[in-house]
C-alpha cells in the first residue's frame, strides 16, 4: 500500500500496473481504470489520478480502445461468438460505442456464416432438423453464443 500523501509516487505505481497488465493482453479503457482502482483502492482518494494514468498510457500508444475492440471482435468470431455477446463484453471494457459499433457492423451475412460454421462445428451439420425440439435446442445454443433470433434461423441451410 502506497501512503496516500505521495500523488506523485502512486502515479508511478498507477502507470507501472498498467504497463503490466498492457504486456500480457490489450485492455479497454474502462477495465483497465477499473483493475487500477481495485489494485490501489487509495487511488480514489485522489480524484482523477487514475483517469491520468490511463491517460498517460494512451498517450504512450501503450493503451488503445480500437486496437482492444478488433482484437477481441477478431478472437470472439474465432471462437463462435454472436455480435450480441461480443457487444455485451465490449461494453464493460470500453466506453466507445463508436468504436464497438463500427467494429461489429459486419452485416448479417457475415454472422449467419459464423453461426452456421459453428453449427456445423458443434453438430456435423447446418440442416435444419426436422423435430421441434431438436431444432429448439439448436435454437437455444446459437441464442446461447449471441446471435439474434433472425441470424439463427437464417443458420439452417
Amino acid at each position: 500500500m502506497i501512503e496516500q500523501d505521495d500523488p506523485q509516487r502512486l502515479f508511478k505505481a498507477l502507470v507501472n500496473r498498467a504497463q503490466y497488465l498492457l504486456a500480457m493482453r490489450e485492455h479497454g479503457a474502462k477495465e483497465l481504470k477499473r483493475k487500477l482502482e481495485q489494485k490501489f483502492p487509495e487511488a480514489l482518494t485522489q480524484p482523477g489520478l487514475v483517469e491520468k494514468a490511463v491517460e498517460f498510457c494512451q498517450q504512450q500508444n501503450w493503451q488503445s480502445d480500437a486496437r482492444f475492440i478488433e482484437s477481441y471482435v477478431r478472437q470472439a468470431i474465432e471462437k463462435g461468438q454472436g455480435g450480441l455477446k461480443i457487444r455485451q463484453a465490449l461494453m464493460q471494457a470500453s466506453d466507445d460505442t463508436v468504436l464497438i459499433a463500427e467494429a461489429l457492423g459486419l452485416g448479417d451475412d457475415v454472422w449467419v456464416e459464423v453461426a452456421r460454421a459453428l453449427l456445423d462445428k458443434k453438430y456435423g451439420e447446418t440442416t435444419k432438423p426436422a423435430e421441434p425440439k431438436e431444432r429448439a435446442r439448436r435454437l437455444r445454443f446459437l441464442q446461447s453464443r449471441g446471435f439474434s433470433a433472425s441470424q439463427c434461423y437464417k443458420a439452417f441451410c
